[in-house]
Protein backbone atom coordinates (compact mmCIF):
# COMPACT_ATOMS: atom_id res chain seq x y z
CA UNK A 1 0.00 0.00 0.00
CA UNK A 2 1.09 3.15 -0.87
CA UNK A 3 2.28 6.02 1.77
CA UNK A 4 0.26 8.92 1.88
CA UNK A 5 1.90 11.90 0.14
CA UNK A 6 3.25 14.96 1.89
CA UNK A 7 1.73 18.22 1.32
CA UNK A 8 4.74 19.45 -0.01
CA UNK A 9 4.73 16.60 -2.68
CA UNK A 10 1.71 17.24 -4.08
CA UNK A 11 2.43 20.99 -3.85
CA UNK A 12 5.44 20.21 -6.01
CA UNK A 13 3.66 17.67 -8.35
CA UNK A 14 0.64 20.14 -9.01
CA UNK A 15 2.79 23.23 -9.82
CA UNK A 16 5.18 20.84 -12.15
CA UNK A 17 1.89 19.49 -14.23
CA UNK A 18 -0.60 21.85 -13.93
CA UNK A 19 1.62 25.29 -13.59
CA UNK A 20 1.10 28.71 -12.14
CA UNK A 21 -2.54 29.28 -11.28
CA UNK A 22 -2.66 33.50 -11.10
CA UNK A 23 -5.38 33.28 -8.18
CA UNK A 24 -7.14 35.52 -7.01
CA UNK A 25 -7.94 36.82 -9.94
CA UNK A 26 -7.92 40.82 -10.20
CA UNK A 27 -9.11 43.56 -12.60
CA UNK A 28 -5.62 44.96 -13.53
CA UNK A 29 -5.24 49.18 -14.72
CA UNK A 30 -7.32 50.50 -17.44
CA UNK A 31 -8.97 46.75 -17.53
CA UNK A 32 -12.69 45.65 -17.16
CA UNK A 33 -12.72 42.51 -15.58
CA UNK A 34 -11.11 40.89 -13.51
CA UNK A 35 -8.56 37.77 -14.74
CA UNK A 36 -5.75 35.37 -13.62
CA UNK A 37 -2.31 36.74 -14.31
CA UNK A 38 0.47 34.22 -12.22
CA UNK A 39 2.85 36.43 -9.96
CA UNK A 40 0.37 39.58 -9.77
CA UNK A 41 0.23 39.87 -6.08
CA UNK A 42 3.44 42.16 -5.60
CA UNK A 43 2.09 45.80 -5.73
CA UNK A 44 -2.04 45.47 -5.70
CA UNK A 45 -3.29 48.70 -5.75
CA UNK A 46 -6.20 49.38 -3.30
CA UNK A 47 -8.42 49.26 -6.03
CA UNK A 48 -7.61 46.27 -6.32
CA UNK A 49 -7.76 44.60 -2.85
CA UNK A 50 -11.08 45.86 -2.10
CA UNK A 51 -11.69 43.50 -5.25
CA UNK A 52 -10.48 41.40 -3.90
CA UNK A 53 -12.25 41.21 -0.52
CA UNK A 54 -15.60 41.42 -2.44
CA UNK A 55 -15.29 38.34 -4.33
CA UNK A 56 -14.12 36.77 -1.11
CA UNK A 57 -17.91 37.70 0.09
CA UNK A 58 -19.17 36.82 -2.91
CA UNK A 59 -17.87 33.69 -3.73
CA UNK A 60 -20.11 32.28 -1.11
CA UNK A 61 -21.89 29.35 -1.60
CA UNK A 62 -21.52 29.84 -5.82
CA UNK A 63 -19.13 29.77 -8.68
CA UNK A 64 -16.81 32.38 -9.27
CA UNK A 65 -17.97 32.45 -12.75
CA UNK A 66 -21.21 33.65 -11.39
CA UNK A 67 -18.83 36.54 -8.91
CA UNK A 68 -17.14 37.53 -12.24
CA UNK A 69 -20.47 39.04 -13.88
CA UNK A 70 -21.42 40.60 -10.62
CA UNK A 71 -18.01 42.05 -10.57
CA UNK A 72 -18.23 43.32 -14.14
CA UNK A 73 -21.39 45.27 -13.65
CA UNK A 74 -20.15 46.35 -10.31
CA UNK A 75 -17.33 48.00 -12.61
CA UNK A 76 -19.48 49.15 -15.62
CA UNK A 77 -21.78 51.00 -12.82
CA UNK A 78 -18.80 52.74 -11.23
CA UNK A 79 -18.52 51.01 -7.95
CA UNK A 80 -14.57 50.18 -7.49
CA UNK A 81 -13.81 52.28 -4.27
CA UNK A 82 -14.88 52.61 -0.56
CA UNK A 83 -17.01 55.86 -0.94
CA UNK A 84 -18.61 53.94 -4.37
CA UNK A 85 -20.21 51.11 -1.80
CA UNK A 86 -20.49 53.40 1.10
CA UNK A 87 -23.17 55.18 -1.00
CA UNK A 88 -24.76 53.14 -3.28
CA UNK A 89 -27.97 52.36 -1.87
CA UNK A 90 -28.31 48.50 -0.97
CA UNK A 91 -31.21 48.24 -3.49
CA UNK A 92 -29.59 48.79 -6.44
CA UNK A 93 -25.95 47.04 -5.20
CA UNK A 94 -28.88 43.97 -4.90
CA UNK A 95 -29.49 44.32 -8.08
CA UNK A 96 -25.81 44.45 -9.55
CA UNK A 97 -24.61 41.74 -7.36
CA UNK A 98 -27.58 39.11 -8.40
CA UNK A 99 -25.67 36.49 -10.46
CA UNK A 100 -24.05 35.57 -7.02
CA UNK A 101 -26.74 34.33 -5.32
CA UNK A 102 -27.86 35.01 -1.92
CA UNK A 103 -27.58 39.00 -3.11
CA UNK A 104 -29.82 40.54 -0.39
CA UNK A 105 -27.80 38.67 2.25
CA UNK A 106 -24.85 39.55 0.38
CA UNK A 107 -25.06 43.12 0.06
CA UNK A 108 -25.83 43.49 3.78
CA UNK A 109 -22.70 41.84 4.22
CA UNK A 110 -20.45 43.61 1.88
CA UNK A 111 -21.96 46.87 3.24
CA UNK A 112 -20.87 45.71 6.71
CA UNK A 113 -17.51 44.96 5.25
CA UNK A 114 -17.41 48.82 3.64
CA UNK A 115 -18.60 49.93 7.16
CA UNK A 116 -16.06 48.68 8.89
CA UNK A 117 -12.83 49.55 6.83
CA UNK A 118 -14.11 53.09 6.69
CA UNK A 119 -13.95 52.73 10.59
CA UNK A 120 -10.08 51.67 10.05
CA UNK A 121 -9.08 54.36 8.18
CA UNK A 122 -10.29 52.92 4.59
CA UNK A 123 -6.85 51.62 3.97
CA UNK A 124 -6.81 47.75 3.15
CA UNK A 125 -3.12 47.30 3.12
CA UNK A 126 -2.22 49.42 6.15
CA UNK A 127 -5.19 47.13 8.29
CA UNK A 128 -4.27 43.80 7.05
CA UNK A 129 -0.83 43.82 7.61
CA UNK A 130 -1.16 44.50 11.08
CA UNK A 131 -1.03 41.82 14.22
CA UNK A 132 -2.48 38.01 12.93
CA UNK A 133 -3.95 38.03 15.99
CA UNK A 134 -5.62 40.96 16.12
CA UNK A 135 -6.85 41.30 12.74
CA UNK A 136 -8.14 37.96 12.02
CA UNK A 137 -10.79 38.14 14.84
CA UNK A 138 -11.52 41.42 14.14
CA UNK A 139 -12.84 40.00 10.49
CA UNK A 140 -14.14 37.61 11.96
CA UNK A 141 -16.23 39.35 13.97
CA UNK A 142 -17.78 41.61 10.60
CA UNK A 143 -21.06 40.49 9.88
CA UNK A 144 -21.05 37.42 7.17
CA UNK A 145 -17.21 36.99 7.47
CA UNK A 146 -16.35 33.37 8.59
CA UNK A 147 -13.08 31.93 8.27
CA UNK A 148 -12.59 30.91 4.81
CA UNK A 149 -13.84 34.01 3.68
CA UNK A 150 -11.53 35.89 6.17
CA UNK A 151 -8.15 34.32 5.40
CA UNK A 152 -8.94 34.54 1.51
CA UNK A 153 -8.90 38.24 2.41
CA UNK A 154 -5.91 38.13 4.69
CA UNK A 155 -3.98 35.72 2.19
CA UNK A 156 -5.03 37.47 -1.11
CA UNK A 157 -5.69 41.19 -0.48
CA UNK A 158 -3.02 41.31 2.69
CA UNK A 159 -0.34 38.90 1.52
CA UNK A 160 -0.66 37.18 4.79
CA UNK A 161 0.80 33.55 4.91
CA UNK A 162 -2.61 32.11 6.33
CA UNK A 163 -3.68 28.73 4.42
CA UNK A 164 -7.31 28.65 2.81
CA UNK A 165 -8.88 25.76 3.85
CA UNK A 166 -12.10 25.19 1.55
CA UNK A 167 -14.53 22.13 0.47
CA UNK A 168 -11.94 21.06 -2.20
CA UNK A 169 -9.32 21.15 0.90
CA UNK A 170 -11.26 19.08 3.07
CA UNK A 171 -12.49 16.39 0.21
CA UNK A 172 -8.96 16.36 -1.04
CA UNK A 173 -7.22 16.31 2.01
CA UNK A 174 -9.57 12.76 3.07
CA UNK A 175 -8.59 11.26 0.06
CA UNK A 176 -4.74 11.27 0.26
CA UNK A 177 -5.20 10.66 3.88
CA UNK A 178 -4.16 14.04 5.75
CA UNK A 179 -7.05 13.76 7.59
CA UNK A 180 -10.26 12.39 8.13
CA UNK A 181 -13.37 14.27 9.36
CA UNK A 182 -11.10 17.59 10.55
CA UNK A 183 -12.01 20.50 11.34
CA UNK A 184 -11.46 23.80 9.20
CA UNK A 185 -8.80 24.67 11.82
CA UNK A 186 -6.98 21.23 12.53
CA UNK A 187 -6.85 20.92 8.68
CA UNK A 188 -5.20 24.46 8.57
CA UNK A 189 -2.97 23.61 11.19
CA UNK A 190 -2.10 20.23 9.27
CA UNK A 191 -1.01 22.12 6.29
CA UNK A 192 0.82 25.09 8.03
CA UNK A 193 3.10 22.54 10.04
CA UNK A 194 4.12 20.86 6.64
CA UNK A 195 4.69 23.71 4.30
CA UNK A 196 7.23 26.28 3.87
CA UNK A 197 5.38 29.49 5.77
CA UNK A 198 5.15 31.70 2.54
CA UNK A 199 1.92 33.44 1.24
CA UNK A 200 3.61 32.88 -1.88
CA UNK A 201 3.10 28.80 -1.31
CA UNK A 202 0.02 29.10 0.35
CA UNK A 203 -1.32 31.05 -2.67
CA UNK A 204 -0.49 28.56 -5.15
CA UNK A 205 -1.39 25.71 -3.78
CA UNK A 206 -4.74 26.56 -2.58
CA UNK A 207 -5.34 27.60 -6.05
CA UNK A 208 -3.98 24.13 -7.59
CA UNK A 209 -5.95 22.61 -5.06
CA UNK A 210 -9.16 24.07 -6.40
CA UNK A 211 -8.38 23.51 -9.77
CA UNK A 212 -7.31 20.01 -9.31
CA UNK A 213 -11.30 19.28 -7.36
CA UNK A 214 -12.62 21.09 -10.58
CA UNK A 215 -10.88 19.49 -13.45
CA UNK A 216 -10.43 15.81 -11.40
CA UNK A 217 -11.02 15.15 -8.17
CA UNK A 218 -14.62 15.41 -8.36
CA UNK A 219 -17.15 14.71 -5.74
CA UNK A 220 -18.85 12.09 -7.77
CA UNK A 221 -17.46 10.20 -10.44
CA UNK A 222 -13.84 12.03 -10.04
CA UNK A 223 -11.49 11.04 -12.62
CA UNK A 224 -8.99 9.19 -11.10
CA UNK A 225 -6.96 7.73 -14.28
CA UNK A 226 -6.58 10.84 -15.50
CA UNK A 227 -5.47 12.72 -12.29
CA UNK A 228 -1.79 14.01 -12.20
CA UNK A 229 -1.31 12.47 -8.42
CA UNK A 230 -2.67 9.23 -9.62
CA UNK A 231 0.20 7.64 -8.69
CA UNK A 232 0.76 8.81 -5.25
CA UNK A 233 -2.72 8.91 -4.03
CA UNK A 234 -4.14 5.43 -2.16
CA UNK A 235 -7.80 6.55 -3.34
CA UNK A 236 -7.36 6.97 -6.84
CA UNK A 237 -5.81 3.57 -6.93
CA UNK A 238 -8.20 1.76 -5.19
CA UNK A 239 -10.92 2.54 -7.48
Amino acid sequence: MIPFPPPRDVYRRLLRDLGPQGWWPVTPRGGWRPRYRPGYAAGLTERQRLEICVGAILTQNTTWGNVDMSLCRLGAAGIRDLPDYRSIPRRRLERLIRSSGYFRQKAMKLKAFMRHLEGRGGRLGSWLSGDLKTVRPELLNIYGIGPETADSILLYAGGRAVFVVDAYTLRIGRRLGWFRSATYERAQDYLCRRLPVSAVVYREFHALIVRLAKDFCHKSEPLCPACPLKEICRYGQSR
